[in-house]
């Protein structure tokens, strides 16, 4: 199948709000379409917010995530982030906790890490929820409480409970690979002149094995040439306004304004130009052609998914 380039506005998305799978308070968000090419291998990237109260217990997740602040402050003790700031949270490795005193909003994206376990989506963690409720459980504070017929009680982590529903197996949680979450401050980051492309400037801020994060600008009149991309990235403009495929797209950070862009790897993708300058965050992906290369070899990393567990 030839590889594409989706670019939308975030105008056109749905806005949809969600109790947060147990968590307290409550949170919404939009959802952009990303499809990474590769059988069982899920990602998922939106726009997020977070109200007052929302708030998380100390934890840890069996996938990667990167969070983008955009306004607001995000509360987490050991990732706190002011607006224009990046965090990596990765697999196995504990955060938190987390409590909203104030609205905040941001660019999210949860994804498999590099042992390769499956990543759960938002919806199927929903329905987990839901049927968790059905056989007498309940969610508070971050936390999944139910009392068996004998008496005993169960109380664990909300997500980790929705996730063991779904996988039918007990969470077995990778070495985490970092000691604590990533915290990436751009505005320390000098901008760096791209060394073949007068007028596009970077701020590469980390690469984290199977993926990357940097900031990429153009100043008014800057052209990116039409080229073919090896690897996967995620786009979004986040200032400014660009041209491309015969139409302008404006930049911004609200529900109303901003252009998401995502290149498949392997994608012809277009020439960029503009005329008023604009600034893209970007989340590199050459785990995705990493994932493909190896299973043309027939190495297996990625783990398969497996049907939802309380479906008959």
């Amino acid at each position: 199948m030839k590889r594409s380039v989706t670019i939308m506005s975030i105008a056109d998305v749905e806005y949809y709000t969600t109790p947060g799978l147990g968590r307290e308070g409550s949170s919404g968000g939009k959802a952009f379409p990303l499809d990474t090419c590769i059988p069982g291998v899920i990602l998922e990237f939106g726009w997020r917010n977070y109200d007052t109260g929302y708030g998380t217990p100390r934890h840890k997740h069996i996938f990667d995530q990167y969070r983008y602040n955009l306004s607001g402050r995000r509360m987490i003790k050991d990732g706190f982030l002011e607006a224009g700031e990046v965090a990596f949270y990765p697999e196995g490795v504990y955060y938190g906790p987390q409590l909203q005193e104030e609205p905040c909003t941001g660019l999210s994206m949860q994804f498999q890490g590099l042992t390769g376990i499956p990543y759960l989506t938002h919806q199927e963690l929903r329905d987990a929820r839901k049927a968790l409720i059905a056989e007498g459980g309940t969610f508070k504070g971050g936390i999944y409480t139910k009392i068996l017929p004998d008496g005993r009680k169960i109380n664990k982590d909300s997500h980790a409970a929705c996730t063991e529903y779904v996988s039918g197996q007990t969470i077995e949680f990778p070495v985490g690979r970092f000691e604590k979450p990533i915290v990436m401050r751009p505005q320390g980051h000098p901008w760096i002149g791209d060394r073949k492309l007068a007028g596009v400037e970077h701020k590469r801020l980390g690469t984290f094995g199977g993926s990357g994060i940097r900031m990429t600008r153009l100043l008014p009149g800057a052209k990116i040439p039409a080229t073919h991309m090896d690897d996967a990235e995620i786009r979004y403009l986040i200032s400014g306004s660009i041209n491309y495929d015969g139409k302008t797209w404006q930049g911004g950070t609200t529900t109303e304004a901003g252009t998401y862009m995502y290149v498949q790897q392997g994608a012809d993708v277009g020439e960029i130009t503009t005329d008023t300058g604009g600034e893209f965050y970007v989340i590199e992906l050459p785990m995705l052609a990493d994932i493909e290369a190896e299973l043309s070899r027939g190495v297996a990393r990625v783990q398969p998914r497996r049907e939802m567990a309380g479906a008959k």
